[in-house]
């Protein structure tokens, strides 16, 4: 099979639908508005393409925000007053994992590993670790937490 942008294409889309339709039969339980969920994923495959990444780079970037976003809807399934405005912190973590996103799609353009599983592997790991320390800065200042953890 040959892996090209096409095939980092389809999966983001297969991965905007699958969000888009658990939204649309369960609500939007992060208050953001249906058009968040889908930028989210368009933002993560449209900087990664300019770039040039290898293929499954961004495929593995649209599972890990996926990922993300199936962590705060499960934390958000049934809203209680200390998380309604949970989403702004998946908002704000977003920073982070561009960042590292951006980093990680630098780092894959240049390297010599032709890898599918390695592309793949460092999108999701650039997207996530940025995510991840954007989150614990967030965690540690300005946002509760513990709903996140299951606590």
């Amino acid at each position: 099979m040959n892996l090209t942008l096409r095939t980092d294409a389809i999966i983001t889309t297969a991965a905007i639908a699958l969000l888009a339709a658990i939204t649309l039969t369960r609500g939007d339980v992060l208050f953001i508005g249906h058009w968040y969920y889908a930028s989210v994923f368009l933002l993560v495959f449209i900087p990664s393409a300019l770039i040039k990444t290898k293929p499954l780079f961004i495929s593995g970037a649209v599972i890990a925000a996926g990922l993300t976003f199936g962590i705060y809807i499960r934390a958000n399934w049934a809203p209680s007053a200390t998380n309604d405005l949970l989403g702004l912190g998946h908002i704000f973590s977003l920073p982070g994992a561009f960042i590292g996103l951006f980093i990680t799609g630098i780092i894959s353009r240049l390297s010599k590993h032709h890898k599918p599983v390695l592309a793949f592997t460092t999108g999701f790991l650039g997207f996530g670790i940025g995510f991840l320390v954007n989150q614990t800065v967030l965690c540690s200042t300005v946002l509760a937490c513990g709903v996140l953890l299951g606590s």
